[in-house]
């Protein structure tokens, strides 16, 4: 099933295949097409469900949808890690052969984060929020969620796109009613929900450091080598005005707590508030492997430290750390999404009669109001169709009446 991303509410009129299907249509704002890659809500929804496999083709009916080339790069190279083509216009994408080239330096990056970090394996248990294929009732349930609260499609919308994804091999009759059953469950006469959902801040999702992790209040040191490795990080720590709780040696090479294991933390914890490294050469597989761990740790806030000297830019090409700080931000809100139900306030009702209340003090007529929700890409308050003079004197309304 193809997902197409569009910025802007219209259709490309240069002869671009238009999608057969809205289904699977994520629009991003237009005050977003110059963003780069962390700010597009959009284009981390939409390869989010590619990363969970309910889509399988990515389609972006116009070149001017992602202009920026570090953004188109980095956009494309994570789809692409994911197993998953990519489309612009009618052109296919692929890694380009030169190893110099912006596309190919995008998805050598790209594949070193899936090969450190693949999303999550379904568990038993239910421990993975949504595995890719999602097999169980529960993740099934959750992704339902996730398509109605976070991409805000109907029940009916996602009862014909789990039919679609799943090719009804799951005994579960896919109808609006059957989604609704899997998120609600009757219990003398009130409803609760039946799965525990995890939802989170879109703006916290996309935060750079680590203060707002569960564990940013431990002070740990990771220490990648050997034992000389641990000598050299004590001697290390006991220069600092303010040394570590503790140090804990990381062996590379450990099928469970090795560096994928201390990568995990550093995403989801933050114990760790600096990594130590000596002899990265042994450490590390090669140079893109180095560079991606170090961006990843360099971005969650904890401090990169190899052989004494503290590592502030991963190497000395600027152009390179932005193509390579770009497809972090992408991959960690991606790695957040994963394990969540997205809430972004800039797409909520609240933030819609706002928005309107705002345009009509302007003085902004009724159909002017309904052109700027269209293309920020704010969902009406149905969720159904696009926004008419009718629905934004509906939504400024109820502003007048929730300010009495």
């Amino acid at each position: 099933m193809d997902i197409y991303y569009t910025v802007g509410p219209g259709e490309s009129g240069d002869g671009a295949e238009n999608p057969p299907t809205r289904m699977l249509r994520r629009q991003e704002a237009l005050s977003l097409g110059q963003a780069g890659a962390m700010e597009r809500i959009a284009l981390q929804e939409a390869i989010s469900l590619v990363r969970l496999g309910v889509a399988d083709h990515l389609h972006i009916p116009h070149e001017s949808h992602l202009e920026d080339a570090v953004t188109r790069a980095v956009a494309c190279a994570e789809t692409l890690a994911a197993g998953v083509p990519v489309t612009i216009g009618k052109e296919l994408v692929t890694a380009e052969r030169e190893p110099g080239g912006l596309q190919a330096l995008a998805c050598e990056a790209a594949r070193e984060r899936h090969r450190l970090l693949p999303p999550a394996a379904g568990v038993e248990g239910g421990r993975a929020y949504i595995s890719p294929g999602w097999p169980s009732g529960e993740e099934c349930a959750r992704l339902a969620h996730k398509l109605v609260y976070e991409m805000r499609y109907s029940q009916a919308d996602v009862a014909r796109i789990f039919e679609i994804a799943d090719g009804y091999e799951r005994p579960a009759m896919w109808t609006r009613q059957g989604i609704n059953r899997i998120l609600w469950k009757e219990c003398d006469g009130e409803k609760y929900a039946r799965y525990y959902y995890r939802e989170e801040s879109g703006t916290m999702s996309r935060r750079a450091g680590r203060r707002h992790l569960p564990g940013a209040f431990f002070q740990v040191m990771a220490v990648l080598g050997d034992e000389r490795a641990e000598a050299a990080a004590q001697r290390f720590d006991a220069s600092l005005a303010d040394p570590h709780h503790h140090i804990l040696r990381i062996d590379p090479r450990h099928p469970d707590r090795g560096l994928a294991g201390l990568l995990r933390t550093v995403m989801d914890h933050g114990f760790f508030r600096t990594l130590y490294v000596t002899n990265p050469d042994a450490v590390f597989a090669t140079p893109t492997h180095r560079r991606v761990v170090y961006d990843l740790a360099l971005f969650r806030g904890v401090h990169v430290v190899e052989d004494g000297t503290r590592i502030d830019a991963v190497t000395g090409n600027p152009a390179y750390n932005r193509l390579l700080r770009e497809g972090t931000e992408l991959f960690v809100a991606l790695w957040v999404r994963d394990k969540a139900t997205i809430v972004e306030e800039s797409r909520s009702p609240a933030h819609a009669r706002k928005t309107a209340a705002e345009l009509h003090s302007r003085g902004c007529s009724l159909r002017e109001i309904a052109a700027w929700l269209n293309a920020e890409a704010i969902p009406t308050t149905s969720c159904k169709g696009a926004w008419g003079p009718s629905e934004v004197k509906k939504l400024l309304d109820s502003e007048r009446e929730a300010d009495r």
